[in-house]
């Protein structure tokens, strides 16, 4: 049985790593595949300095090193958490969300992009943040996002873009949602989460758009968020959408209506932080 071949080539893969980055100049990269395949033994010296050049100890190798199930689902619970906080404007849990994100081991892709993904909405998540970055932090930010890293992972992207759409001007912000409206149009069978992020990018970028009167703006997101699925994980975004409409349309009667309801229903953050 090829115990310490596969557990590293399990391990390799939870980071996302090359033969050629796991081997980490410690032992030649043939060499190293040979012991993936079981064709050679490796050192306990230079299986050790393997160990630590990826930041795992030994205890965390010879464990469960297949928890990542477990990791995933602790890493989605925080980052749930971390999105209703940071919408909340609650810096204080946006902070105890990162440290918490920082202790799950091992740090997979898609744990160390969750946690960019955090550390950037955390930084830029009210309009006095955005106005404090520089020209060159907002460059740097928007070419974190479309980084070849974040290609596998399209959900957080967009909760990243939901979050900090106004870094860019609204015509970048514009051209970006175009896209993305194209790109999902007719795409069948998303999954929920995606669903909810999309939905939570479009009333962002139309409550910014209704602020600066560009009603024109709105009404490719409106229709594209009135077409997602009847689903209660939407049903906020949705009455969103319908209130950023009645706006638009200047039925202003029935916008208050609808922010009348939000409020009792407990809603008075949110409301608080729309348009008018």
């Amino acid at each position: 049985m090829n115990y310490i071949g596969d557990k590293l080539k399990n391990l390799r893969q939870q980071l996302g790593l090359t033969q050629t980055e796991m081997a980490a100049g410690v032992i030649s990269v043939s060499f190293y595949s040979k012991v993936e395949r079981g064709l050679n033994d490796i050192g306990v010296n230079d299986f050790l300095e393997i160990l630590k050049s990826h930041d795992v100890t030994p205890k965390e190798f010879f464990g469960d090193i297949t928890s990542e199930e477990n990791n995933e689902k602790k890493l989605n619970d925080l980052f749930d958490r971390f999105i209703k906080v940071a919408t909340e404007d609650n810096d204080v849990e946006i902070n105890k969300v990162i440290k918490d994100l920082d202790k799950i081991k091992i740090q997979t892709p898609s744990i160390k992009f969750t946690k960019l993904a955090a550390k950037l909405i955390a930084n830029t998540h009210d309009k006095k943040a955005i106005r404090r970055l520089t020209s060159k932090q907002k460059n740097q930010i928007k070419k974190m996002i479309f980084q070849k890293d974040t290609d596998g992972n399209e959900y957080y992207r967009i909760v990243i873009l939901a979050n900090i759409i106004r870094i860019y001007s609204i015509e970048e912000a514009t051209f970006l949602v175009k896209n993305i409206i194209r790109r999902y149009s007719n795409s069948g069978n998303l999954e929920n989460k995606i669903e909810v992020a999309l939905s939570v990018l479009m009333v962002n970028y139309v409550n910014w758009c209704i602020e600066l009167g560009k009603f024109n703006f709105c009404y490719e997101p409106l229709n594209f968020l009135k077409k997602l699925p009847e689903k209660m994980d939407l049903a906020f975004a949705k009455i969103l959408g319908l209130y950023f409409g009645d706006l638009v349309g200047n039925k202003n009667d029935e916008a208050n209506e609808i922010r009348v309801i939000l409020n009792k229903a407990g809603y008075s953050i949110f409301v608080d932080k729309i348009v008018k």
